[in-house]
């Protein structure tokens, strides 16, 4: 859907898109009447097969290929940016063996977790997600720029629905790879992925609250200007199960919610579903928004 009017980004339609597609933006995002949408990736085009590879975690959907091919959990053209050799994660407790803090190389955050054919189409996602994060790290380095004092305006768009189905794709690897668990030991397995995941990640079906996207934030939050890492967030029933997936990219902080036990997104009032402007600051005569679009 188109996102409401934001008159004063008008001054960007004949300018790089921005969403980072390299496009002239009236070609790309423009909707006009300062009117903006990323078109997401749609439901993702699966080559027919009569094979349900019990190595790939999309099986229960069908159409699997009959190789096994090692996935980054988070695509590797995305971790080189963001780190030249390590990955770093504090307070790790749900991950890699509920270890408090870890280093892995870029080769190290991998498995063998789907076919080559769910593999191969997925691929969609994580260039949507690429792009995303470039931008996002673009915002950061805009945050920076602006306690120099030099007005300036900048603005950036994204799909919200497929940064939301590139962390379910995240998660459902993490799973499937039997790195993610409760502080108690005990690995979250496969029976986790609910079918609805499933198909929100191909797109063929859209996620029913409390699961979903959301973003966390109020006033006076502290956020990194760039860099990126994750966790997980802890059911709010008392017990040890996890309700899904922390994402810090930098300036922006979203909260994958994978449980439908988990409920603090129905109290909190700082929790924001589908957040259109994820970042909107005016600061020392400068102007700075983030929009995602739904």
């Amino acid at each position: 859907m188109m996102s409401s009017s934001i008159p004063w980004t008008k001054i960007f339609f004949q300018s790089a898109c921005p969403c980072g597609s390299g496009e002239i933006a009236y070609k790309c995002c423009w909707r006009g009447g300062g009117r903006w949408e990323k078109t997401p990736v749609g439901t993702i085009a699966v080559s027919k097969t009569s094979t349900k590879n019990a190595g790939c975690y999309l099986s229960p959907l069908g159409n699997c290929g009959t190789k096994i091919t090692r996935e980054h959990f988070i695509s590797r053209n995305i971790l080189e940016r963001m780190t030249q050799s390590k990955l770093k994660f504090e307070n790790a407790g749900h991950f890699f063996g509920g270890k408090q803090s870890v280093e892995i190389s870029i080769d190290a955050f991998s498995a063998k977790v789907l076919c080559d054919n769910h593999n191969s189409a997925l691929s969609a996602l994580d260039t949507s997600a690429g792009l995303a994060l470039t931008t996002i790290d673009a915002l950061g380095m805009d945050i920076e720029r602006v306690a120099t004092g030099e007005p300036f305006r900048s603005f950036y768009i994204s799909s919200g629905i497929d940064l939301e189905r590139w962390m379910i794709k995240v998660y459902c690897g993490l799973v499937a790879a039997g790195k993610i668990r409760g502080q108690s030991g005990d690995v979250v397995g496969l029976e986790s992925l609910s079918r609805n995941l499933l198909d929100s990640l191909i797109g063929t079906a859209s996620l029913p609250q409390p699961l979903g996207l959301y973003m966390h934030t109020f006033v006076g939050q502290q956020r990194r200007s760039r860099g990126l890492s994750f966790g997980t967030i802890k059911l709010t029933d008392g017990s040890d199960g996890v309700g899904g997936l922390i994402l810090s990219l930098g300036p922006i902080n979203v909260v994958l919610v994978t449980s439908p036990l988990y409920g603090e997104a129905f109290s909190d009032p700082n929790w924001y579903r589908h957040q259109p402007l994820a970042w909107n600051v005016r600061q020392y005569g400068s102007r700075i928004a983030y929009l995602f679009t739904y």
